[in-house]
C-alpha cells in the first residue's frame, strides 16, 4: 500500500554516505525533513549539500560500536540503511524494529518496512510507482510513462479543486452533496475549456456559479 507520509520536520536518518546513501538522501530533500547522514566517508555531493545546510553529516565508524547505532537510531523517525556492510545493515534493521522506527534497507526487501517508490512531481501532482522493490528500473520507466499523460489542464484542475473544496466546506455540510459538486465541476466542459486556455479566474467564477445552483 502506498501512503503519502507528511515528512515536514521529521528526522530522516541515513546510515551510509556513499552513492546509494546519496541517492536516498535526494529523495527526501523536497520534503522539508531534517536529514542526518552517518558514515566514515561521504560523497562530494553530500558534502556540498551539507555546506548549503540541506543535510547534517555525522562522521563515525558504525562498525566499531553497536551503542553508536542504538543512539543514532533513537534520533530518527525514519531510518534508511545504505552501507556496504551486510552484517551492519542487519544489526541496524533489528535495532530500528526494536525501537519501533520505520526502516528501509537498500536492496533488502526482507529487512525493510517500506519501499521508496519512483516519484515524479508535476505541479501539485505526485505520481508514485512501486514494484514492491522488485524492479526500481521498471518503476522509473512506468513513472515517466504515466507522467507524460499529465497535462497543464490537469494541474490547473487540481488547483481549482483545492480552491473549491476550501470554499464549499462551510457552505455545503453534507459530504455526498459536496462530492457531487466537485465532480460536476471536474466534468463541466466550459470549465475544462477555460482551463485549457489558462483562464483560471473565469473558471473559478463559473465554479462558484455551479456551487450557488446546488445551494438553492
Amino acid at each position: 500500500m502506498l501512503i503519502n507520509l507528511k515528512l515536514k520536520g521529521r528526522r530522516v536518518l541515513v546510515l551510509g554516505g556513499g552513492q546509494i546513501g546519496e541517492r536516498k538522501v535526494k529523495r527526501f530533500l523536497d520534503e522539508s525533513s531534517e536529514i542526518i547522514v552517518v558514515s566514515r566517508e561521504f560523497t562530494e555531493e553530500l558534502k556540498r549539500l551539507e555546506s548549503k545546510g540541506k543535510v547534517e553529516l555525522v562522521k563515525c565508524n558504525l562498525e566499531s560500536d553497536i551503542s553508536i547505532i542504538n543512539s543514532l537510531i533513537s534520533r530518527g523517525d525514519i531510518v534508511i540503511i545504505a552501507t556496504d556492510n551486510e552484517e551492519l545493515n542487519l544489526k541496524a534493521a533489528v535495532i530500528a524494529r526494536e525501537r519501533g522506527v520505520l526502516v528501509s534497507v537498500a536492496d533488502r526487501q526482507d529487512l525493510s518496512d517500506f519501499y521508496l517508490p519512483a516519484i515524479k512531481r508535476i505541479g501539485g501532482i505526485q505520481i508514485a510507482v512501486s514494484t514492491d522493490g522488485r524492479s526500481p528500473a521498471m518503476a522509473k520507466i512506468l513513472r515517466d510513462r504515466i507522467g507524460s499523460i499529465i497535462t497543464e489542464e490537469d494541474i490547473l484542475q487540481v488547483n481549482l479543486q483545492h480552491y473549491i473544496r476550501n470554499l464549499i466546506k462551510p457552505l455545503i455540510p453534507e459530504g455526498e452533496k459536496r462530492k457531487a459538486v466537485l465532480y460536476r465541476i471536474i466534468r463541466d466542459m466550459n470549465i475544462r475549456d477555460l482551463l485549457m486556455n489558462g483562464r483560471v479566474e473565469e473558471a473559478k467564477k463559473r465554479a462558484r456559479r455551479i456551487i450557488r445552483e446546488y445551494m438553492k
